[in-house]
């Protein structure tokens, strides 16, 4: 089972190293790598939309592949793989930057309650006159 190409980048400890005569296979890899952490990201960004760069840096280099090693180590090693052999890694996939996904929620402290009190006196008002003309 090990001798299948498919299985060809990982050790048996299912570690990530470059396999030179499977060149589709580090190219699927490291795509797999960067849809995975641009999926992670997205997820994280939508649970913590305020996160500081440095919360969402730790959260990336740790998030897993399935494998011993990081997502964010396999898609390294695979992009260096790719590089060395004259090959794009923009040119299958990319990955996201930090800046491109740091924008800022609004907090809606103050402006919500003022938008629920205006809404309230609102609701009081028309419903007072609404009685009183009956």
């Amino acid at each position: 089972m090990l001798d299948n190409p498919v299985y060809g980048s990982f050790d048996v400890s299912g570690n990530y190293y470059c396999n030179p005569s499977n060149i589709e296979l580090e190219k699927t890899i490291y795509k797999a790598a960067v849809e995975k952490l641009n999926y992670e990201i997205d997820s994280y960004l939508s649970l913590e939309p305020s996160a500081t760069p440095k919360q969402l840096q730790n959260y990336i280099i740790h998030t897993h592949f399935g494998t011993a090693e990081s997502t964010y180590d396999i898609m390294t090693k695979a992009q260096s793989c790719l590089a060395s052999y004259g090959i794009d890694p923009a040119s299958i996939a990319t990955p996201v930057t930090l800046d491109s996904h740091m924008a800022y929620a609004p907090e809606f402290g103050t402006l919500a309650r003022i938008v629920v009190l205006v809404s309230i006196i609102g609701v009081i008002t028309i419903t007072r006159i609404f009685f009183k003309k009956n």
